[in-house]
């Protein structure tokens, strides 16, 4: 091969390579997403929505960092996960079924109450969520979703988000378990 073949094949991967960068920037700012947030995401994985994985234990705090790009709200999840029916089982008696919907709403309370305290820290101020919902929930094909709270409209800056489990969750323990922020669907 010539070093002006080379050259041409470096030059066509290169201009491929900025075509595709291009179109895809295009395709986040169609969807609102502005070229300086898509470089935000880029760079910091900690730009919601994300899922941290976790092991909770009572009383012991999990925390995680939280970049806040945009002022808007945002919801915390426990998710559950499950491979085997058994494990589905499992964790549906723990937390209980999907009862957001109507057609849901004769599906058992589950066992374990989510009740946590959530604590949102910036480098100024400390903000205290006492949460005890148990009413929303989803079920997914593997996965459990208990709502946790609803946080208020956050700044733009780097936040600290600790959420601590009130009451025994050791059930959850043989569990895949995360939580999630994510954007308020409302």
């Amino acid at each position: 091969m010539s070093a002006l073949s080379c050259t041409r094949t470096l030059g066509a991967i290169a201009f491929v390579l900025m075509a595709v960068a291009v179109f895809r920037v295009a395709g986040g700012w169609v969807y609102g997403e502005s070229p300086y947030e898509q470089y935000l995401k880029w760079v910091h994985g900690d730009i919601p929505p994300f899922t941290v994985p976790v092991r909770l234990v009572e009383g012991m705090p999990a925390t995680f960092p939280a970049r806040i790009i945009r002022k808007h709200g945002h919801e915390l999840n426990l998710m559950v996960y499950f491979t085997w029916q058994e494990e589905r089982i499992l964790s549906a008696s723990l937390l209980g079924g999907p009862i957001v919907q109507p057609i849901n709403e004769a599906m058992p309370h589950g066992k374990v109450p989510t009740a946590f305290r959530v604590i949102i820290q910036d480098s100024e101020s400390t903000m205290t969520i006492p949460t005890t919902r148990t009413d929303h929930s989803a079920l997914g094909a593997s996965f459990i979703a208990r709502h946790l709270a609803r946080l208020p409209p956050l700044d733009e800056g780097l936040y600290t988000i600790s959420v601590t489990p009130l009451n025994d969750v050791s059930g959850l323990a043989p569990l895949r378990t995360e939580l999630e922020l994510t954007f308020r669907s409302k």
